[in-house]
C-alpha cells in the first residue's frame, strides 16, 4: 500500500512538473515571438555601474564593511542582479574596478542606488553608470537536489 501511494505521488508530481514546464515553455515561446516581431531579442533592461578607486586601496579598506552591508541589502531586496571585482591582465585584484548590475526603472533610479553605495558616498570610489539591454546569451542553472548544490553556467 505504501509503495502504491509513493508511486501515485511520483506520477502526480511528475505530471505537475511537466505541465509547469510546458506552460513555461509556451509563455517563453510567446515572449520570443513578440521579441522576434520587434527584432530586439529578449530586451531585458538592467543598469550597471563600473566603480573605480579614486586614490589608494588603503582608503577603501575602512569602507568595505559598510559597502558589503549595502551590497547584501540590495541583493536581498532583489535590486542587485550580480556584482564583483574586475581586473585587467597584470592588474592587482585588490585594487581593481568593480561592476554592479542592478534592476531599476530609470537612469535616475539607478543613479540613486549607485549614489547610496558607501564607497561613493564617502568619495573613495567613483562610478560610471550604464543601461544594458540584454538581447542575447544563455544562462543555465543546474540544481542538484540530492546534495542541495547548484551550478550556474
Amino acid at each position: 500500500m505504501k509503495k502504491q501511494a509513493v508511486a501515485i505521488a511520483l506520477v502526480v508530481i511528475t505530471g505537475a512538473v511537466l505541465i509547469g514546464f510546458l506552460d513555461a515553455r509556451a509563455q517563453s515561446s510567446d515572449i520570443k515571438a513578440q521579441a522576434d516581431e520587434l527584432d530586439t531579442g529578449m530586451g531585458w533592461n538592467v543598469y550597471f555601474y563600473v566603480t573605480k578607486p579614486v586614490n589608494s586601496f588603503e582608503e577603501v579598506v575602512p569602507v568595505l564593511p559598510a559597502h558589503m552591508e549595502f551590497i547584501h541589502e540590495i541583493e536581498g531586496a532583489d535590486v542587485m542582479v550580480m556584482g564583483g571585482q574586475t581586473t585587467k591582465q597584470g592588474d592587482d585584484f585588490a585594487g581593481g574596478n568593480g561592476l554592479v548590475v542592478i534592476r531599476a526603472n530609470s537612469f535616475e533610479e539607478a543613479k540613486e542606488i549607485a549614489d547610496a553605495d558607501p564607497m561613493h558616498k564617502t568619495g573613495v570610489r567613483e562610478y560610471e553608470l550604464y543601461q544594458w539591454a540584454i538581447n542575447e546569451g544563455e544562462l543555465t542553472i543546474r540544481l542538484n537536489m540530492s546534495d542541495q548544490s547548484f551550478v550556474i553556467r
